[in-house]
């Protein structure tokens, strides 16, 4: 399973390894790129704090498009083709991803809840501001560990050569 999942324990390490393919046809450094507005940070930012309140167990993959429309169950919106989720077995052609939902809600929580925990940093304790804050924060925990009306893969096999991605954040 090791040589499926690939782990980063910085965010510049993932954010170019997230960006490799803009940074190869551009010929530009991670540094350059940032200067000349070539990546969307804020949505690596947001899955790179995904990625921080993941289980152990848990990672995100990505998926073709014809492999999430034939995978994912009921949707009525666009299929998505990003979840996180817990590999429950595996052969050397094959996972089974258990536990899964749609990464991409769950990327805006994980934004909110850094947000959220970063505010606290900075309120004075006994505050009717930072009361509030914690509660919103103890609710926007509680929305990411209450997956059940995200989109889902099937608890089906998934043929690792057609995972475009498999990564988990260490550390």
């Amino acid at each position: 399973m090791a040589d499926l999942i690939t782990e980063y324990a910085d965010y510049d390490s993932f954010a170019r390894a997230w960006h490799s393919d803009t940074l190869a046809d551009y010929d530009v450094s991670l540094e350059e790129a940032r200067e000349r507005g070539l990546l969307n940070e804020q949505k690596t930012r947001q899955l790179w704090q995904l990625l921080g309140l993941l289980g152990t167990d848990e990672l995100f993959i990505q998926l073709p498009d014809w492999l999430a429309n034939e995978k994912v169950e009921d949707t009525a919106r666009t299929t998505p083709t990003m979840f996180v989720g817990c590999i429950s077995r595996e052969t050397e052609d094959a996972i089974l991803f258990k536990e899964s939902a749609a990464a991409r809600p769950l990327m805006g929580l994980a934004h909110k809840i850094h947000s959220l925990e970063k505010g606290i940093e900075n309120t004075e304790v006994d505050t009717d501001r930072h009361e509030r804050s914690e509660n919103r924060l103890r609710d926007h925990y509680q929305q990411f560990g209450n997956r059940d009306d995200l989109p889902t893969l099937s608890d089906d096999w998934l043929p690792k050569s057609q995972l475009i991605t498999a990564v988990q954040r260490c550390g």
